[in-house]
């Protein structure tokens, strides 16, 4: 396994326990502000990991703003979840896939690009 395998299979580790964790808060669970928050683990490895070492790569940085769309969304289902708007909290995650879905094509995108 390369470089570029192991920096995006720990990207992808990050991803499914950030949904996980979305899924979690609205159904019940607590909110974990630090991991949500811009020093959480994704934006950290964005940070660290994604622009040092693929910068030029401009899949990248489309990742990134599919991120962004992702936290966006989710802090949009915990304010209506926060509002008592449960329901209409759980029913968006379906959003959630959908950027999920996207996100998780690019990786494979990225990872079929560099990793040979």
């Amino acid at each position: 396994m390369n470089q570029a395998q192991v920096d995006f299979q720990q990207l992808r580790i990050k991803h499914i326990l950030f949904k996980s964790k979305v899924r979690s808060v609205l159904y019940g669970g607590t909110h974990d502000a630090d991991f949500f928050s811009r020093n959480g683990p994704i934006n950290i490895w964005f940070n660290s990991v994604g622009f040092s070492r693929y910068r030029n790569v401009s899949e990248v940085l489309e990742l990134k703003q599919v991120q962004q769309d992702l936290s966006a969304a989710a802090d949009s289902l915990f304010s209506l979840y926060d509002k008592g708007k449960i329901d209409e909290a759980q029913n968006g995650l379906g959003t959630i896939e959908k950027l999920s879905e996207r996100f998780l094509q690019l990786l494979s995108k990225l990872e079929g690009k560099l990793a040979a």
